[in-house]
């Protein structure tokens, strides 16, 4: 009796993941070199410039003024009717009052005034401006 070779295909049930687990990195390495542009990039604020900054208080509510005139708590866009709304939240949930304002510096002062005026109403007790320090030149 005379065998026959016969080649029995077997399927292919594997699941061949290189190429997905390649995408996948790919993927990931996109997302981290992105992801600080995309933060950073967020709320472009000019600070004024000034001789005595101090350091930042982690505690406060930060609250940006953009010269677009848009208003951001905490990195939260915020409409001028419900910034007081916003500011009671906000205040309730750091457990304080104070607030520092992050305004550019080509904000119209009577914008920056009404803003004041909004924070006053809304029961901020201590207001720190944000500026970047003008470091002094050293004579040689």
């Amino acid at each position: 009796m005379r065998r026959r070779n016969i080649s029995v295909e077997k399927e292919f049930s594997e699941i061949n993941i290189t190429p997905f687990t390649d995408v996948i990195l790919v993927l990931l390495i996109i997302f981290m070199i992105t992801s600080p542009f995309i933060i950073s990039g967020s709320l472009k604020i000019d600070l004024p410039q000034s001789l005595s900054g101090e350091g930042e208080i982690n505690r406060s509510l930060e609250l940006f003024l953009t010269a677009q005139n848009e208003i951001f708590v905490n990195d939260q866009k915020v409409k001028i009717e419900e910034l007081p709304m916003h500011l009671q939240i906000g205040f309730f949930n750091k457990g304080t009052t104070e607030v520092i304002i992050k305004a550019d510096k080509n904000v119209l002062h009577g914008n920056f005034v009404k803003l004041l005026d909004i924070l006053k109403q809304a029961g901020a007790t201590k207001l720190t401006i944000a500026t970047t320090k003008i470091e002094k030149e050293s004579k040689n």
